[in-house]
């Protein structure tokens, strides 16, 4: 449960919030939230392998941030500023855990919901820290 609270916390800044607001969730909005809004998620999680056995044991997470908005530019908008919230984080005490890393990684492609009008694009982050 770490990495969801580590992500919880870097979205909760000014930057993510005036764009969704307070319409982002791990995995599932509740039903009928208008966007924008945001979704993330934990895809996989590891330990990761360190030979000094006297440090605290290490987790690979990859995370996946999907957007939802009216248009691509809010999209767009959005990954600009969780970009800016996760990205290039090191060795910094986020929900009370030390993460050695944050760094974007894969930007899936743009969709559309013909039913919904509502645009994502996908984008997915790893994330290393100390459990």
């Amino acid at each position: 449960m770490s990495a969801e609270l580590i992500v919880a916390s870097m979205l909760n800044v000014a930057g993510v919030t005036n764009l969704v607001g307070t319409k982002r969730a791990l995995s599932q909005l509740p039903a009928n939230t208008k966007p924008p809004a945001l979704v993330y998620q934990i895809v996989s999680q590891m330990p990761e392998p360190h030979l000094r056995i006297t440090e605290p044991q290490m987790a690979r997470t990859r995370i996946q941030i999907n957007p939802l908005a009216l248009t691509i530019a809010e999209v767009k908008s959005i990954h600009a500023a969780v970009r800016t919230a996760m990205d290039f984080k090191h060795r910094q005490t986020i929900a009370s855990k030390v993460v050695i890393s944050c760094r974007a990684d894969m930007l899936g492609p743009i969709e559309k919901d013909d039913e919904t009008g509502i645009w994502t694009q996908p984008q997915d982050f790893i994330l290393l820290f100390y459990e």
